[in-house]
């Protein structure tokens, strides 16, 4: 029982956020809230310190955060040895990307590693940035790709249980039919699309990245006209191509070209990278391979 209790623990130490963390464990946040307090009353401390505006831990919750993390890279690594000492050798590559973000790295790195893996199973866990570190730490992926504004700070553990590297990075876009008024600019401003019918990612897809636009617009003194927000890029490019809107997009998210669509370069928001998130002291050879590949591609497929 405390060991589902611990995992609990484990996931809202990660996000100090219990809606997020309620969402991670599948479970309500009464029930989440409820479950924390057993453990506390089990173990006869407080562990974490609770207001209207944020969640803390206190000392004794951060011994225990830290302790359960190097629990858990243990049992993966034991589990690991296990079926290699049984000879079956762990051929799976469980990543975390959100079909929005499809960049084209990711075929052109596979496709290098098939032929040194010929049983490689591909597992894709459709999960954002926020969450890719939480799944990290809990071995539930092996590898996370997502995008992220100017740095990652309160995004990577400051234990450093997490690395990343920052593959490629580009400015914002906007897709409009070329019929547009707007189609003909060389390039627009926050304050040029004031009015016009916007079109964007679901906050879902990546919350701080949304919030961080949302609040770059309140900077710019403008409020957006969000008609629709999609998960999915294809269809946020049928509605532009269709005159519906001028739907926003980073310049390294790949889309099909569709004829009558004009695509004009955003300026006033600052460039988004796309980031590859891995284990610290991973030493799974098909994970490491994987990593090198992926940053080649990334190095020819970007390279200036």
């Amino acid at each position: 029982m405390i060991c589902g209790l611990i995992n609990i623990f484990s996931t809202l130490a990660q996000e100090l956020h219990f809606g997020r963390a309620a969402e991670l464990s599948c479970i309500t946040q009464p029930a989440l809230s409820q479950q924390i307090a057993r453990l506390e009353e089990s173990l006869g401390v407080k562990l974490l310190l609770r207001d209207h505006r944020k969640v803390t831990l206190t000392s004794a919750g951060e011994v225990l955060r830290d302790g359960t993390h190097q629990i858990f890279q243990l049992l993966e690594e034991t589990t690991r040895r296990a079926r290699e000492a049984g000879g079956l050798d762990d051929f799976r590559l469980s990543i975390g990307l959100v079909e929005y973000a499809n960049v084209g790295v990711l075929p052109g790195a596979l496709a290098r590693l098939q032929p040194c893996y010929p049983e490689l199973k591909l597992i894709r866990h459709d999960i954002n940035a926020d969450m890719q570190i939480a799944a990290l730490q809990r071995a539930q992926i092996d590898i996370g790709f997502g995008c992220a504004n100017r740095d990652l700070i309160g995004l990577v553990p400051a234990d450093g249980s997490v690395r990343s590297q920052s593959l490629l990075s580009a400015g914002w876009r906007v897709l409009m039919h070329d019929g547009h008024p707007l189609a003909q600019a060389e390039r627009l401003s926050l304050k040029d699309l004031c009015g016009q019918r916007l079109i964007m990612h679901a906050r879902d897809l990546h919350p701080s990245l949304y919030d961080w636009i949302q609040l770059e617009w309140q900077r710019a003194g403008v409020c957006p006209h969000i008609v629709y927000e999609t998960s999915q890029v294809q269809a946020g490019l049928q509605m532009a191509q269709s005159g519906l809107g001028c739907m926003m997009l980073a310049g390294f998210v790949q889309y099909t070209e569709m004829p009558g669509l004009r695509s004009v370069p955003l300026a006033g928001l600052d460039p988004v990278a796309w980031h590859i998130f891995w284990r610290a002291g991973e030493t799974r050879r098909l994970v490491l391979d994987f990593l090198e590949r992926v940053q080649e591609e990334a190095a020819v497929c970007f390279s200036p």
